[in-house]
């Protein structure tokens, strides 16, 4: 019988020393509990033996109780951490564990949805927007927007101290530094908007209106009807932006006073979320088909170049260097590397919460928290 306890407390004893033995691999939870379990009944089995020494018949013996006690407290371990097991490789069976450092800011508002710009962070809200510093600071600054409903895209520019946001009934002008009122300075459904300098890419559900911004909204050419519901937009010059429709990919050329020229299209077969744009590539995360790279150099005949499924669902995409960041709701932040014709993943990081929104700004990420009400400004793996 003591052989039986020093097994078990060997078990518990040694699984640290397994465990960075086997460089960095986590030791698997049925053994290590199942030792807990043996070691913990054994325990109690010592304390009975040690009052209760008469053989009253049956298994009332200390051997036999004693005996018993370890082998149930084995097992029940061994079940109880099989499942730990099993839960931990459904958990990461796309990408292994990875801990990302840096710092968190507590919203104010019941956040859904995320736009940095310029060093400035606007937090969407149920509230309104909560606009904070996207830097080291990480401070918040302000609310705008108070009692504004339905808030989608937001866009900004703080050199002209203007802030747009779109909702389901128009797109509404706001200071950045200022208390005056918003202003509607277009009505209808809004589902997207960019801006590059005076002018602005809109999404109208499933139309695209080019338009000139200033005290007011003077729309440009006419509107470009589509297939599918516009959910983003990003400019890649002033002479170029892309549209993101739930089933495609477009490029758009803009010349002076004119309606947009579509040039190439690449379409993806599951419902696309959001898009980003690094140099001549631009991911994509298209919900439960995960996440697409796709060659842009070519504006005209854009093509896929690689795909990567492991998340249940992509909410959002960043990128800076080979790094791809992707927003995965419940499952967190999955940490990609891509190569140039496909994604490597790094590890996924469960301890940032429900990621809603990824956003990347100045060597550093930012990602929403949706469910713990939380901006994250997290350090790039590189500095882990």
């Amino acid at each position: 019988m003591k052989r039986l306890l020093t097994v078990g407390l060997a078990l518990a004893l040694m699984a640290p020393p397994l465990q960075a033995q086997q460089g960095g691999h986590r030791f698997p939870r049925k053994w290590l509990i199942a030792g807990v379990g043996a070691l913990a009944a054994g325990s109690v089995s010592a304390l009975y033996a040690a009052y209760f020494e008469d053989d009253i018949g049956g298994c009332s013996s200390s051997t036999c109780v004693m005996g018993v006690s370890v082998a149930v407290g084995g097992l029940v371990g061994f079940m109880i951490g099989s499942e730990m097991d099993h839960l931990y490789g459904m958990r990461y069976s796309h990408a292994p564990p990875i801990s990302l450092k840096g710092k968190a800011l507590r919203l104010a508002v019941v956040p859904t949805d995320l736009s940095i710009k310029q060093h400035t962070a606007f937090v969407t809200g149920l509230e309104g927007i909560e606009v904070a510093r996207a830097d080291s600071s990480l401070e918040q600054v302000g609310f705008k927007a108070r009692g504004l409903r339905g808030i989608g895209s937001v866009t900004s520019d703080s050199a002209r101290n203007l802030l747009l946001v779109g909702t389901g009934t128009g797109l509404y002008r706001f200071q950045i530094r200022g208390d005056e009122p918003g202003v509607l300075v277009y009505p209808g459904e809004i589902s997207a908007v960019a801006s590059d300098r005076n002018r602005l890419a809109l999404g109208l559900g499933l139309d695209l209106q080019l338009a000139r911004v200033d005290d007011s909204v003077e729309t440009i050419g006419s509107p470009l009807a589509g297939n599918a519901r516009v959910v983003d937009l990003k400019w890649q010059s002033p002479s170029r932006f892309w549209a993101l429709t739930e089933d495609d990919l477009s490029a758009y050329d803009v010349l002076p006073d004119s309606t947009p020229i579509k040039l190439g299209t690449v379409s993806f077969p599951s419902l696309s979320r959001r898009l980003t744009l690094l140099d001549t590539l631009a991911f994509v995360a298209a919900s439960s088909g995960g996440v697409y790279a796709v060659n842009i150099r070519d504006p005209s005949a854009p093509v896929e170049v690689g795909n990567w499924s492991g998340a249940r669902f992509a909410y959002d995409v960043a990128a800076l260097g080979d790094l791809v960041y992707v927003a995965a709701g419940p499952e967190g932040l999955y940490v990609l590397r891509f190569t140039g014709t496909g994604f490597t993943p790094l590890g996924l990081s469960r301890g940032v919460g429900f990621v809603a929104a990824i956003e990347v700004e100045d060597g550093a990420v930012y990602a929403l928290d949706r469910t713990g009400g939380v901006l994250r400004r997290i350090n790039p793996v590189s500095d882990q």
